[in-house]
């Protein structure tokens, strides 16, 4: 009986009005786009603030490179100690956002939490490690929607929604691209797509890049003149699509794969933790000095590769330095994402590939930022496995439509590689390697658990009956939402594209059945 009352709550739950929920997502993303707009702004001064002071540090001779050393040592221990005080803010914060919509995490001290990933992201970062500020701003929006839930005492359907919202808003202020926000939260965190969670993901993104450009005007993210090569043959530049899609794919397994050896490395290596943190930040200091191209993020080098001569031998170290510091960087869990240096990886392949048309097939120069951005895309795509995201994200940060069709060729060929040679996407791994709040079984025996499974076209659930879906003995299809109407489901009837399943599962096994239904309802 207590059963089919918690389950009635829950279906009430879903289906009670959307107004106050759609003005928390507009709330949840204004104040986002405040804190990363405000933590976007502190980096680019951080950056400034390095790079003067390393130059300063040359003139001034040995004496003062020492002081300056210790300056990046003790911020390497700053950041290491806020790191182990509060874990979760560790590494990008996507995992961990996806680890509270999957209800493996919980934000105790949100607040506190807040504070420490805007902090540790600002030193480490200004700091020179090869690290990116979206995913910290994806985190701090989940926090704001944590705490704004919290507040408001929001019931776990609609602290869902609002998280998703966060996450998009943050996004969106990390690069001023409010629709690739609203992509990224739903194809890589939900996975799924409602009409109100388009909304307040979409609600929450446009409040946050319009803070946002409160700061930092209606420009793109990328100061990029990209020409569209009109007057090569188009199939000549389709089969050029595919040889850099493939390319690519290869080299984003390059990268997931060093990431994750990295982190082995950094964590079994039986060295004190504080030699490690000394070493990764000496290594920053010393590329800070020797070769300050592959230091911090790495948007100014994104900007400056269209104009300036690199050769392809520069080019090559380039990458495999930076590809090497990102994931050692990454590997010391300091507050920092992965976003932006693919990005850079991926504009600085595109370069290659530019460079050696113009050498060996006597192709226009003007084109190099053409193949910069494409590379942009499929290295994104190749490493995150999100084709709609990595396409729409660029068209987004370079404003230029133009290259819509090649962005699309690119992007799909490298998905598809990827996903031959068995390819997982980075932040799955990363999510599955993630220490969870895994509840005490023992405390929630006997407790239910509401989980809705869209079905999507052609999936492995469509066109069968209630009673072939391959589920265990104690998880029940309660209910069938077809074209917003439940319908009590039978055994003989044939579940469609587009209806939603609710299930009701043993909340002890809620996270291991839960993705399990969901993949079952999308491929």
């Amino acid at each position: 009986m207590k059963t089919q009352e918690n389950v009635t709550e829950t279906l009430k739950l879903l289906h009670k009005g959307s107004g106050k929920l759609y003005l928390l997502c507009v709330a949840v993303g204004a104040i986002t786009g405040f804190i990363v707009s405000l933590y976007r702004l502190i980096l680019g001064h951080a950056n400034v603030l390095r790079k003067m002071l390393v130059d300063h540090s040359v003139v001034k001779g040995p004496q003062f490179i020492f002081i300056v050393w210790l300056i990046f040592i003790l911020i390497g221990f700053a950041v290491d100690f806020i790191a182990k005080k509060y874990p979760k803010i560790s590494g990008s914060g996507i995992p961990q956002v996806k680890g509270i919509l999957l209800r493996q995490l919980d934000y105790v001290k949100w607040f506190q939490e807040l504070i420490a990933k805007f902090v540790s992201g600002v030193l480490g970062i200004g700091a020179g490690l090869s690290l990116g500020r979206e995913g910290p701003s994806v985190q701090i929006g989940s926090y704001v929607a944590f705490g704004i839930s919290k507040i408001f005492d929001r019931d776990v359907i609609e602290k869902k929604y609002l998280i998703t919202s966060g996450a998009s808003a943050g996004l969106a202020g990390a690069f001023g691209a409010p629709l690739s926000g609203v992509m990224f939260a739903l194809e890589e965190l939900h996975r799924f797509i409602s009409s109100k969670l388009l909304i307040c993901a979409f609600l929450a993104s446009i409040a946050s890049n319009f803070m946002g450009r409160r700061l930092f005007g209606s420009g793109t993210s990328f100061d990029l003149i990209a020409l569209y090569p009109k007057n090569i043959n188009p199939y000549y530049q389709f089969a050029l699509y595919i040889i850099l899609g493939v390319i690519i794919a290869f080299l984003g397994k390059l990268f997931t794969f060093l990431l994750l050896k990295a982190q082995d490395i950094y964590k079994t290596k039986k060295v004190s933790r504080w030699l490690k943190v000394s070493f990764i930040m000496s290594t920053s200091l010393l590329l800070c000095y020797f070769l300050p191209e592959v230091t911090g993020g790495g948007h100014d080098l994104v900007e400056d590769m269209v104009t300036e001569k690199n050769t392809i031998q520069i080019l090559l170290i380039i990458f495999i330095v930076k590809l090497l510091f990102t994931v050692f960087s990454y590997a010391t869990g300091f507050a920092g994402g992965i976003f932006l240096p693919m990005l850079v990886l991926g504009a600085v392949v595109g370069k290659i590939f530019a460079l050696v048309l113009i050498k060996y097939f006597n192709f226009p120069p003007e084109y190099i930022s053409h193949f910069m951005i494409l590379g942009m895309a499929g290295y994104f795509v190749a490493v995150v496995r999100a084709p709609i995201t990595g396409a729409v994200l660029i068209l987004e940060m370079t404003g230029n439509f133009d290259h819509l069709l090649a962005l699309a060729t690119v992007s799909v060929i490298a998905y598809y590689v990827t996903d031959v040679i068995g390819l997982e996407p980075v932040y799955e791994l990363l999510y599955e390697r993630m220490a969870k709040d895994v509840p005490d079984e023992k405390n929630d025996i006997g407790k239910k658990t509401i989980v809705a499974v869209p079905v999507v076209g052609e999936s492995s659930m469509e066109g069968k009956k209630i009673s072939e879906l391959p589920i265990p003995e104690d998880v029940i299809v309660i209910t069938v939402r077809r074209n917003d109407h439940d319908i009590i489901p039978k055994s003989n009837m044939i579940i469609r594209a587009g209806d939603v399943l609710i299930f009701l599962i043993p909340q002890e096994k809620v996270f291991s059945i839960k993705e399990e239904l969901i993949k079952k309802g999308s491929c």
